[in-house]
């Protein structure tokens, strides 16, 4: 007792003491199967899992009554991730106490966590139906249901769990969320404060309130709720990843970059939405080589997202010596996704640069054989001018102001096209419709008066 008394008050020092002793020296049998359970349970405590682990099994082996262990063992494998082999030592244990809804919720959140719905839902139900008032096995199937995005039958569970247990934090925190996600982000925001009443440290209500403060454009107040969340959890990425983008939004990009990276620091696998952001910034404040650097990263890693490609392409066309593999870059997005109509756009302007038209337009025609593409027609008709090519413009122009009448570089190539065959009117009538669309166009107003 007095080393369980010292493992409450968190003394784990003499629980550590008090336990060895006992299993060392005690030659009750009771007392030392009931000192090796304590043990491991400091030992997990403590942060050292392999060594909690190890204890609880000698206590599965030796203790007489083996549910205890059972149960302990199967919670340390299910902490450390090891959720199929947390899920053996659950089945053992329902074996042997088939009435334990504590057990049965265990078991459902280690299926839930391996992705197996179905089993998940059918032990959380076990679960509630040995003990009706589990606000836990309520919660748990409130957070199925916010994963399978039936957020009202969710917010349901949720309620039900709080009338078991007001200070729920992970209902109210997973209610706020459904709610978020049915625009009803004043609620929400009331669920995330409810949950951090109760625990100021719970990173994660204090994270989802700051993503809605940032949805909302309330930069300040989002950039304190997010740091309030890593103050309360150093390494947890999404927050710094989401403190990256309200520095970005500030205008703070050296604080942005450095969000970033410790995202990607501490992610613990390859953060490629964090690498890509930081590419992007990168590239848009002029290191085109870091930029390519964070993309390229990505790219060794999973080299199937086109957008990486397009970004890189991007950078690498900018680089001096770095047209060749701009072009294959924009290949490879056109490889994985033949209708992307960026990396076309992107591909034919370096064809264009290179003094390459036929490239460009096979590109362009290409790319315009999915759909219509306002940028890509625009530069298709545009190169066609360029050609001297005019009744082709004409017709490139005329598909784009088809498909988008408020397109204004379409009607303005449309009119050069006109002015270049000598049909004045039609000429006129398109640079009208040009300065409509652009008024404050100085240059195309004097070529319009000229015109006259």
């Amino acid at each position: 007792m007095d080393g369980y008394r010292a493992l409450r008050e968190k003394d784990l020092r003499t629980a550590h003491t008090t336990f060895r002793s006992i299993m060392d020296s005690s030659t009750d049998r009771q007392d030392v199967d009931d000192a090796t359970i304590g043990l491991s349970i400091t030992y997990r405590e403590l942060g050292e899992m392999e060594e909690a682990i190890e204890i609880a099994k000698k206590a599965v082996t030796s203790h007489p009554d083996k549910r205890t262990a059972l149960f302990d063992l199967g919670n340390l494998y299910e902490e450390i991730g090891q959720h199929a082999l947390a899920i053996q030592n659950y089945d053992l244990c329902i074996t042997t106490d088939p009435n334990n809804a504590e057990v049965y919720i265990n078991r459902g959140v280690a299926w839930y966590n391996l992705n197996k719905m179905d089993q998940a839902r059918n032990d959380l139900k076990n679960g509630l139906d040995i003990d009706p008032r589990s606000s836990r096995a309520l919660a748990n199937l409130g957070i199925i249901s916010l994963d399978e995005k039936k957020y009202e039958k969710a917010i349901d569970l949720f309620d039900r769990s709080l009338e078991e247990d007001p200070d729920n934090i992970h209902s109210l925190c997973g209610k706020g969320i459904a709610l978020f996600n049915l625009d009803r982000y004043d609620d929400s925001i009331i669920c995330f404060d409810a949950a951090l009443s109760i625990n100021p440290d719970f990173y994660i209500a204090s994270y989802h309130k700051g993503h809605i403060l940032k949805k909302l454009d309330l930069l300040d107040e989002a950039e304190e709720t997010m740091l309030e969340a890593i103050g309360s959890r150093e390494g947890y990425a999404l927050a710094w990843f989401d403190l990256g983008e309200i520095y970005r939004s500030k205008k703070e990009d050296k604080k942005a970059l450095q969000a970033y990276d410790r995202a990607i620091q501490v992610h613990g696998a390859l953060f490629e939405e964090a690498l890509f952001q930081k590419g992007s910034l990168l590239m848009t404040g002029g290191d085109l080589r870091g930029a390519v650097e964070s993309f390229k990263k990505i790219c060794k890693s999973n080299p199937y997202i086109p957008m990486v490609w397009v970004e890189m392409g991007k950078a690498l066309s900018q680089m001096k010596n770095g047209k060749e593999k701009a072009v294959s870059a924009f290949n490879n997005a056109l490889f994985l996704k033949p209708s992307d109509p960026d990396a076309s756009y992107h591909l034919s302007n370096l064809h264009l640069r290179e003094r390459q038209p036929k490239k460009a337009i096979a590109v362009l025609k290409k790319a315009l054989s999915f759909g219509m593409d306002p940028r890509v027609g625009t530069l298709l008709a545009k190169t066609y001018l360029g050609m001297k090519r005019y009744r082709e413009a004409i017709s490139a122009a005329d598909d784009v102001v088809a498909n988008d009448p408020n397109h204004p570089e379409a009607w303005l190539v449309m009119g050069r096209g006109y002015n270049s065959l000598g049909y004045k009117e039609e000429y006129k009538q398109c640079l009208r419709k040009y300065l409509h669309l652009v008024p404050n166009d100085r240059k195309v107003t004097e070529e319009l008066r000229s015109s006259s």
